[in-house]
């Protein structure tokens, strides 16, 4: 996801969130996989985030745009196909 994030710097605002998990873990993993900086990471430790979009497992990925969701996947996707959900949600 990083990789892809980085090449929409300034167009989009790509934020991880990760649950059920500490704070330590959550920083370090976040420092293996998201280490392009593209991305923001959060933990949703009271599982707020997770409750508003109604997501009850991971990985799942959601495109917001203007307030109204665009775009949900569940699992993880190809790097072309992520590099064109970015695109089309940008259209």
């Amino acid at each position: 996801m990083d990789y892809v994030a980085a090449e929409f710097v300034g167009e989009v605002d790509v934020i991880a969130v990760a649950w059920a998990s500490t704070y330590e873990k959550t920083a370090s993993a976040a420092r293996g996989f998201l280490n392009r900086g593209a991305t923001r990471w959060l933990l949703d430790e009271d599982d707020s985030v997770f409750a508003a979009f109604e997501v009850t497992y991971q990985p799942v990925g959601v495109f917001v745009v203007g307030g109204v969701e665009v775009k949900r996947w569940f699992g993880s996707l190809p790097e072309q196909e992520l590099r064109q959900a970015f695109t089309d949600a940008l259209a």
